[in-house]
């Protein structure tokens, strides 16, 4: 795997979510393959947002427009953790890399 184009793709990704997230207050998880370093080079990049307060709808939505347009080569995946069951929540918050500005 070609790790200066992973960690770039990653760094983008974050500060991407986190920039536009701001000044909402959430916390951010990298989940996945890439939280557990089994990620191969065709892997995407799993992010979830756990807002302390409603995230509307369209800023999700804005925050996935903004991520495909840019030059991150791996396709991002971005949920609301508002919006899946309890047991998912829990496990993407137990397991996953909570991302911090």
């Amino acid at each position: 795997m070609n790790m200066p184009v992973l960690r770039y793709d990653l760094e983008k990704t974050r500060r991407i979510i986190l920039g536009r997230l701001r000044p909402r207050e959430a916390q951010v998880y990298l989940f996945g393959s890439h939280a557990t370093g089994k990620a191969s080079l065709y892997s995407d990049i799993d992010v979830a947002i756990l807002p302390l307060q409603k995230l509307p709808d369209v800023l999700v939505s804005e925050i996935r427009e903004e991520l495909e347009e840019s030059d991150i080569l791996r396709t991002v995946d971005v949920i609301n953790l508002e919006n899946v069951d309890d047991e998912f929540r829990q496990r993407v918050v137990k397991e996953g890399v909570l991302w911090k500005d």
